[in-house]
């Protein structure tokens, strides 16, 4: 049960980084009235670049104390870097289109 649970931990990192540099355009022009939409850009970006880093260490960390199957790391593995270099480089290439 605790497996599942830390499986779904883990996607879900892997989701909300997704979302936040998929999104993080939109969401810069959203708080345009109250913030600096560059500044939200880069924070947003650097906060998605970074879960998905720390849902790459924690999976290490799980399997070095044999809380995950070598199995379900490589799964967490694949998913987590194939989608994690996808959406940092998009999400990268637009804050650098919005640097002028």
């Amino acid at each position: 049960m605790k497996r599942v649970i830390l499986v779904i931990f883990l996607l879900g990192i892997t989701g909300f980084a997704t979302f936040l540099g998929w999104y993080a355009q939109n969401i810069a022009y959203y708080f345009e009235e109250h913030l600096d939409p560059f500044k939200t850009l880069v924070i947003v970006t650097i906060t998605s670049v970074s879960l998905f880093i720390i849902a790459f260490v924690t999976n290490t960390i799980l399997l070095s104390i044999k809380k995950l199957k070598p199995r379900i790391y490589i799964l967490l593995l694949i998913v987590n870097v194939f989608v994690g270099l996808l959406v940092s480089s998009y999400s990268l290439f637009v804050l650098l289109m919005w640097w002028h």
